[in-house]
């Protein structure tokens, strides 16, 4: 049961392979862009309400101390998680741009999208080792649920593999390294599965509410801060409506996986 639950945490991180390919056989770029940031942003907040929320909820049980005390500890290490992201940020290149018009200068606008598919992808990685452990501890207690949850993850992953492929791929730079991105993603929620096949699942709640907090700062910076702000820039393209409206779609439906 153990190493078909490790099988599983493989097939969820390759739904970000899958959106890599896709971008790879699209043209329209620009537009497979801004409908997979839409998507993206969507996703992102329904993963920080319905899965990370609820767990940090769950994970406070394992903390000693009153409820005030607990509210600030959970604020502190989403926080701590958004500003670790914030420091991270500051040492890549300059790379905040305004839409004046659609004639703006391609270089600087690439070098922003580039940025957002690179920090997007660093943040992810967390959060998908600790998705992964949750889906081994799942699917070690019942396969039948792991295969449902695997398929409720690989819902998330894919709008996100696109997003931080399709951003990359407009800079010569995100073609160098895109790869290597979309590997370490692919492969993320194996690695926490592969951490729990070797501990024996042994990983207790307290240490593992700090990481989920840290996780959900960071996805929660990337959603307000970077993804939110591209999408106000394109408000009046029909690409973000479409990629807004087909992630509360995928939300809905992935309410059956779960």
């Amino acid at each position: 049961m153990s190493l078909q639950a490790l099988v599983l945490t493989l097939f969820s991180g390759l739904f970000f392979l899958l959106g890599f390919i896709v971008v790879r056989f699209v043209k329209a770029k620009k537009e497979l862009s801004i409908l997979a940031t839409s998507l993206a942003l969507i996703i992102m907040l329904g993963m920080l309400f319905f899965d990370l929320v609820p767990e940090i909820i769950e994970l406070t049980a394992a903390l000693n101390g009153s409820k005030s005390y607990k509210i600030l500890i959970t604020l502190l290490f989403i926080g701590l998680g958004a500003l670790i992201l914030k420091v991270f940020d500051l040492f890549l290149p300059h790379h905040h741009h305004h839409h004046k018009d659609e004639n703006d200068n391609l270089k600087e606008h690439n070098s922003h999208l580039f940025h957002i598919g690179f920090i997007l992808a660093i943040s992810l990685v967390l959060h998908n080792i600790l998705e992964g452990m949750s889906l081994y501890i799942i699917a070690t207690e019942s396969f039948g649920a792991g295969v449902l949850m695997m398929l409720g993850v690989g819902l998330h992953n894919l709008p996100l593999g696109i997003e931080v492929a399709s951003n990359m791929e407009l800079s010569k730079q995100g073609r160098k390294m895109q790869w290597g991105m979309m590997a370490l993603l692919s492969l993320s929620s194996f690695v926490g599965g592969l951490v729990l096949f070797f501990l024996g699942s042994s990983l207790s709640d307290v240490p593992l509410f700090f990481l989920v907090c840290i996780a959900c700062g960071m996805i929660l910076y990337i959603a307000l801060f970077e993804l939110l702000r591209e999408i106000f820039n394109y408000r009046n393209n029909r690409f973000t409506y479409f990629g807004i409206s087909l992630g509360f779609i995928l939300l809905f439906l992935m309410t059956f996986f779960e």
